[in-house]
């Protein structure tokens, strides 16, 4: 398929646009109702048109694109806007961000969770123990 197409599954359209990171993410997302064009659920395979606007829901963030152009394969992140106009709300970009900022307040990270203590803890914990003797 050439970048002159008239058309494009929905799916490739979103994955070759760096909007999910594979095909099968951005199936998972139809499944699951997150895209939808003029409020009605998308099928993977729907024939995206130049300028239908999609709404893509991705986590806290809510994405809404209007659709420019049909790449032939996955673009560089440089090239994403010859193909697709970002219209999303300024607030739903500082919601989302303030929604990822409370959970990382809220939820420690993978790495401070640790069960087994590093060098530095055992240091730590000997020297302490050495002294409750």
């Amino acid at each position: 398929m050439s970048e002159s197409a008239e058309s494009q599954r929905a799916d490739k359209w979103l994955h070759h646009l760096r909007i999910f990171k594979t095909r099968s993410l951005a199936i998972q997302a139809f499944a699951k109702g997150n895209v939808t064009l003029d409020g009605q659920r998308l099928k993977p395979a729907r024939d995206m048109k130049a300028g239908d606007v999609i709404e893509v829901v991705r986590g806290d963030l809510r994405l809404r694109l209007r659709v420019l152009g049909f790449p032939a394969q996955r673009l560089s992140a440089a090239r994403v806007p010859e193909f697709c106009e970002n219209l999303t709300p300024e607030e739903w970009i500082i919601k989302a961000a303030a929604l990822r900022h409370q959970r990382e307040l809220e939820t420690p990270r993978t790495h401070e969770v640790v069960a087994k203590p590093n060098k530095q803890q055992l240091r730590q914990l000997r020297e302490w123990w050495d002294q409750e003797r």
